[in-house]
């Protein structure tokens, strides 16, 4: 029997976390892109993924005495991770219950969303050995969010334009979740560059 528990690689954690949103979001642009339903069902499928891993670094953060960063900042950064991949979900899901085809609007947005969570993942996996690096990508990150926000808008305006008025209900809340997983990545690079700071 060990003498020593093996001690826990949060970072690991992290990254793994961020690997199941890439793949979710990937597989959100391919349901978006195609609207085959298996990559709805993958991005479901991720999802649980990602809660299984969530659950896991919670699961040792409360049995971890000493942390390689705030352990708040650990939590918060994981929490926004896991919420990024729960908005993929919660599109498909909404896409399916509102019987709508993923439209060009939408594709514009999970893209830019899909380059935020490789940046996101960049700025994570970087975080312990090239802080600058981590630091430039959460930058970008936010850079992007500014773009979600232009897309969004536009899309809006284009929205109201038609007369269908039950469309316009549904098309506006999947641009607002869409919308609102960019602010969350935004929230999540601030965690992330106030958790350099005790790195």
């Amino acid at each position: 029997m060990a003498l020593f528990k093996k001690k826990t690689d949060f970072f690991e954690l992290l990254a793994k976390q961020c690997d199941a949103m890439v793949r979710g979001m990937q597989a959100l642009y391919d349901y978006c892109t195609t609207y085959d339903e298996k990559y709805g069902d993958n991005v479901i499928s991720i999802e649980d993924e990602g809660d299984m891993v969530r659950r896991i670094l919670i699961d040792e953060l409360n049995k971890t005495f000493i942390t390689p960063m705030e352990r708040n900042d650990i939590f918060d950064l994981s929490r926004q991770l896991d919420e990024i991949l729960d908005y993929a979900k919660t599109t498909v899901d909404e896409t399916r219950l509102f019987k709508v085809k993923p439209n060009e609007d939408m594709v514009k947005m999970v893209s830019i969303l899909l380059d935020i969570t490789h940046h996101i993942t960049k700025a994570v996996t970087n975080m312990e050995k090239h802080k600058s690096i981590s630091r430039d990508e959460a930058i970008k990150v936010k850079s992007l969010e500014n773009k979600i926000g232009a897309a969004y808008y536009k899309a809006l305006a284009k929205l109201f334009d038609t007369d269908d008025i039950h469309e316009i209900f549904k098309y506006r809340e999947l641009y607002r979740h869409l919308n609102t997983t960019a602010d969350v990545a935004d929230v999540a690079m601030d965690s992330l560059l106030d958790a350099l700071m005790t790195l």
